[in-house]
């Protein structure tokens, strides 16, 4: 989805009550992220404004309410606050909402206000009132520990993992890997726009030169600084593809030191130990890369030495592995059957839509790898045909596949109505 269906979406979630309802047919949704009910593992892969992901499904976050637009679309909303509002599902705790009413269940009104007490030693939570333990005492889950970076480890609360006890403050602090403290708390935002993860230099809310260490959550953390593997990193160069020119991390001199994962990295400009035209540093020394059939001394000049060995000084194909041309360079790559694709070191089965995928070469046309699931582009749809699933695209009805499928399907109609005469 592009940042100006992005910016739509959300001015007519925050206008929803002023906008009529013919508004709320242009509502779109990209097809890597779940609305309010979908099934979910992170919070990040829930759309729309406020959503959360907990117990496994897309909902709305404490005082706030699952808020029907229309038959096809909920969003979230913060919930009415007072007795007597009028809710569909929840109103802010401790009021129930009952019969479309928000009302102090199990409570006192004191002066007009709902008003629940709590035994000593614990708090209220939501609607429910549960113990309250500080580190060193008690506990049974990691709920009962209320003082932060605290868990509820072997039946006490005690510092999570990656935080240490601060003795003179009497509490717990986060610590970066290299045991320095970090510099802010931060949140990685969890993209699964491929071009926006091969162009920005990172996608964490950490300053340049810094990464967003997580603790607990898997997307919220602090900032540590990055270091780089040779020498200090240069913050005054970019490694976002649409940086100014006189900006980006010089080639000549700096790499991009990247650090990567699923949906996330983060980049910095560091020195090369060393430079072209002998930019490897291997065991101590600076060599070139080579390709097949190119002088060398070590396996991992050789294109990093997966697919080729140096023999007798040369880079040759290893067993297995084929002479082929990639429109760049000669190489070798991977020799596999012809219902096979050959990816890195490994031949990998073709595929159909639904199932587990490594790479997006094992899924059909117009489909994608994604979230380990071979699922159709965004802007394709699934469907039927008598050699299986396929992605087309409803907008065009010229589509190949569209056409295939039809043909497929009226000849499969007339060979069966002709078996049954």
């Amino acid at each position: 989805m592009c940042y100006r269906d992005t910016l739509i979406l959300v001015i007519s979630l925050v206008c929803f009550f002023t906008l009529p309802e013919t508004a709320y047919g242009a509502f779109d949704v990209p097809c890597t992220q779940k609305l309010v009910g979908s099934k979910c593992l992170f919070d990040e892969e829930c759309y729309g404004v406020n959503t959360v992901c907990r117990d496994g499904r897309c909902t709305c976050p404490t005082n706030f309410e699952e808020f029907d637009v229309n038959e096809r679309i909920t969003v979230c909303r913060l919930a009415p606050s007072n007795i007597g509002d009028s809710c569909q599902r929840d109103c802010k705790p401790p009021l129930l909402c009952r019969d479309g009413k928000c009302e102090c269940w199990g409570g006192s009104v004191i002066n007009g206000k709902c008003t629940v007490p709590c035994p000593i030693g614990q708090q209220l939570y939501g609607v429910e009132c549960t113990r309250v333990a500080h580190w060193g005492q008690p506990c049974d889950k990691d709920g009962h520990c209320v003082d932060p970076f605290t868990s509820c480890t072997a039946g006490t609360c005690q510092c999570s993992a990656g935080t240490a006890r601060d003795v003179m403050r009497n509490k717990c602090f986060a610590v970066c890997p290299d045991g320095m403290h970090p510099h802010q708390s931060c949140r990685r935002l969890f993209l699964n726009d491929i071009d926006m993860l091969d162009n920005a230099a990172t996608t964490d809310s950490c300053p340049i030169g810094f990464r967003c260490v997580t603790y607990g959550s898997p997307y919220i953390g602090h900032c540590c600084r990055l270091r780089c593997p040779y020498g200090e990193p240069d913050l005054s160069q970019s490694c976002d593809n649409g940086a100014p020119e006189d900006q980006k991390c010089r080639p000549l001199t700096h790499f991009c030191f990247t650090i990567s994962e699923p949906g996330w990295k983060t980049s910095l400009c560091c020195p090369k130990p060393c430079r072209d035209p002998t930019p490897l540093y291997i065991n101590g020394q600076c060599l070139s890369i080579a390709h097949r059939d190119d002088p060398c001394q070590t396996d991992e000049q050789c294109e990093g030495g997966v697919s080729m060995s140096c023999t007798l000084g040369t880079c040759e194909c290893r067993p297995g592995f084929h002479s082929t041309n990639d429109d760049r360079f000669p190489t070798c790559e991977k020799t596999c059957g012809i219902d096979e694709i050959a990816v890195v070191d490994r031949c990998l089965g073709k595929i159909n839509l639904g199932e587990r995928c490594v790479s997006k070469k094992q899924c059909p046309n117009f489909a994608d790898c994604r979230f380990g699931i071979c699922q159709c582009q965004c802007g394709y749809v699934q469907s039927d045909s008598l050699l299986g699933a396929r992605c087309t695209n409803p907008d065009d009805p010229f589509s190949f596949n569209r056409i295939l499928t039809g043909v497929e399907q009226l000849f499969g109609s007339k060979s069966r109505n002709t078996g049954g005469t």
